[in-house]
């Protein structure tokens, strides 16, 4: 049963009685108000006005209490001035003025009241001063950062003294390791925690210990040092106490705010200046944790090349077919872009792509003639195979899927389950590639190798629609050089490796590069490291090296033309030809410039690698030989597995 409301005063009484007052009807619009209310909030605001007008930090909640009022109420608030005001609402029973507001005014000098009713911009302040100590001490000398925290936490407090104190559990020790103002006699020895019942209760009851009492017995570890009131907080590290953080004799009295503030301040600075510290060991533990990582790995492909050698004493026509396929796979997908992380499971899952055929008759993997359709059909299930034996070996790389996908085909037409497209990774993708080039290159029981020109065919007769289109492109540009007939393009040759630098690069960080990698001419690229801007040369680094000089001065100069920017001294003219070029081509466009290279792009633009004299020389010089029939006809197996 709801309680009656007390009667409310007429309004003729109210408007005498000097108090803050005002009715509101049910959509809290404020109808009827004293001056003095009027004069309070708004005095240039014309009556009916939204109370939420002239309150703005009145909550939504208290709106909702206030719609609805049945019983007397009272709430704190902070006026649009920072002005503390305590609200009465009383029901009038009225149903045109359902509720009449009463305003007091309180000061929010005493900082409990801040507590009680947060003025947000004071708080912002705070923060903002707070952040300004914190990258002081941050900054400050090592020697200095402990002193540094108790001086700011004087700061902070607006106190005229303070302390931080390292507290060693075990023992149940205390000892002083800053004080604020340094006097010099600080007595730094440990004491123990119970000889001070302040510090005691602070640091058992992990929580702050206030004393505003002006009679207050003085500190055992502050030798001379007058207290007349003091506070001091705990300061929590991983849930553990590592310490006492104290101020002294503020002219006003200690609160719980100045607690809380005190013990945010020094417990947020601890974690921070801890930081570098706990880096360190993070990193440490980091490089350990990715170095056995790697020993992993290592092992593991290392146990898995010797399931695939004891899988070739099964099948010794296809010795080294495993290896050789992981090989290729490999260096395919380094062209392609593929991760580190990728490459490592791309090379172990070659090395097993054909581990099921542990299951096949060895009379059939080692049949001389041509397999019957029932025989190939068996020999079809290795893929299935293979991954049923590595089901339980939980892989960091999806090693099952690409044993089963080897043999599928972009367009469907491949087994075991007639996948396309999308539903294939892209590492079985390019094991398709390498698993065909490797058996089309190789010899068999039934038949020898079918070389170059028949691989060629069938990956360019599948190219895009059963295999993957990169891969194939890959795949024929680095078994180009291995083929038997004439070498007539580009990109069948050994490329010299091309070194990028930054425009912003520096002289001697250049010559650094190209020594390290033992090139004599490096890219110069843009900011997005996509475009080729110029060039450099060993040649250019001599001319821009002063000689060796005896003279400071001479060291002086020869130090600061090495700082010199690359995009200061670069060559931007680069000679420049396309993969598919012939060699005769090459050899023209190489004689018609004056560098002793060309930068051999692929089919998108892109830089594929160098091409030097002595390389296009003896691709010339081969290419001759063959022609002229000094060569023996004898198609050798492939190379490029070194």
């Amino acid at each position: 049963m709801t309680r009656p409301a007390p009667p409310t005063p007429p309004v003729d009484v109210l408007s005498a009685s000097g108090l803050q007052w005002a009715l509101m009807d049910p959509d809290l619009n404020v109808v009827q108000a004293s001056r003095e209310f009027v004069i309070s909030l708004s005095p240039h605001t014309p009556l009916p006005r939204p109370l939420p007008d002239l309150l703005p930090n009145l909550s939504a909640d208290e709106q909702m209490n206030l719609r609805y009022l049945q019983d007397r109420t009272s709430f704190q608030l902070v006026s649009v001035e920072g002005r503390g005001l305590h609200c009465i609402a009383s029901p009038t029973g009225s149903d045109q003025f359902p509720v009449c507001l009463t305003l007091m005014e309180f000061s929010l000098d005493d900082r409990w009241l801040m507590d009680l009713h947060p003025n947000y911009n004071h708080a912002l302040y705070s923060s903002d001063q707070w952040l300004g100590h914190l990258e002081s001490i941050i900054k400050s000398a090592p020697e200095e950062t402990l002193n540094q925290l108790a001086a700011r936490a004087v700061d902070i407090s607006h106190s005229r003294g303070g302390y931080l104190m390292h507290y060693r559990p075990e023992l149940r020790q205390l000892r002083l390791t800053a004080r604020y103002p340094d006097q010099g006699d600080t007595q730094d020895a440990p004491f123990a925690i119970d000889r001070c019942p302040a510090l005691a209760a602070c640091v058992d009851d992990s929580t702050a210990y206030i004393c505003n009492d002006i009679d207050a017995q003085p500190l055992p570890f502050l030798a001379g040092q007058e207290v007349r009131s003091h506070l001091c907080v705990p300061i929590n590290y991983r849930g553990s106490i590592v310490g006492v953080l104290g101020v002294l004799n503020r002219d006003t009295p200690y609160t719980e705010v100045d607690a809380k503030s005190l013990m945010v301040f020094g417990t947020l600075l601890w974690h921070a200046l801890q930081l570098p510290k706990t880096l360190r060991v993070v990193a440490e533990q980091s490089r350990v944790i990715r170095q056995q990582k790697q020993q992993l790995n290592h092992s593991l492909i290392q146990l898995v090349g010797a399931i695939a050698d004891a899988l070739e004493v099964n099948d010794p026509y296809t010795a080294g077919h495993q290896r050789s396929v992981a090989k290729l796979a490999h260096r395919i997908g380094r062209r392609m872009g593929l991760s580190p992380h990728q490459l490592e499971g791309l090379k172990l899952g070659g090395l097993v792509h054909d581990i099921g055929k542990l299951a096949i008759p060895s009379q059939l993997l080692t049949k001389p003639s041509r397999l019957s359709g029932e025989e190939f059909d068996l020999i079809k299930t290795h893929a299935e195979r293979g991954a049923e034996i590595i089901k339980e070996v939980e892989f960091p790389w999806p090693i099952r899927e690409m044993i089963l996908q080897h043999h599928e085909r972009l367009d469907g037409s491949g087994y075991p389950f007639g996948l396309k497209g999308e539903q294939l990774l892209v590492e079985s993708q390019i094991l398709a590639v390498a698993d065909v080039s490797d058996s089309i290159l190789s010899h068999r029981p039934y038949r020898p190798a079918l070389g170059y020109e028949k691989l060629q065919e069938v990956l360019l007769e599948g190219r895009g629609s059963q295999f993957n289109s990169d891969a194939v492109d890959i795949c024929l540009a680095l078994l180009c050089q291995e083929r038997t007939q004439a070498i007539d393009c580009v990109e069948g040759l050994s490329l010299g490796e091309v070194l990028r630098l930054g425009l912003d690069d520096t002289l001697a960080t250049a010559e650094e590069q190209m020594k390290q990698a033992d090139l004599s001419v490096a890219l110069v690229m843009d900011d997005d490291g996509v475009t080729v801007r110029g060039f450099i040369t060993n040649a250019m680094l001599t001319f821009w090296h002063s000689p060796l000089l005896d003279t400071a001065a001479e060291r002086t100069l020869d130090r600061e033309l090495q700082h010199r920017r690359l995009h200061q001294v670069m060559k931007h003219d680069v000679p420049q030809i396309e993969r598919c070029a012939s060699l005769e081509s090459a050899a023209v466009r190489l004689q018609s410039t004056e560098e002793h290279f060309l930068l051999v792009n692929d089919a998108r633009g892109q830089p594929q690698g160098i091409l030097t004299w002595p390389t296009l020389a003896r691709a010339l010089q081969e290419k001759l030989t063959l022609n002229q029939g000094l060569n023996s006809t004898e198609r050798p197996l492939p190379q490029y597995l070194d």
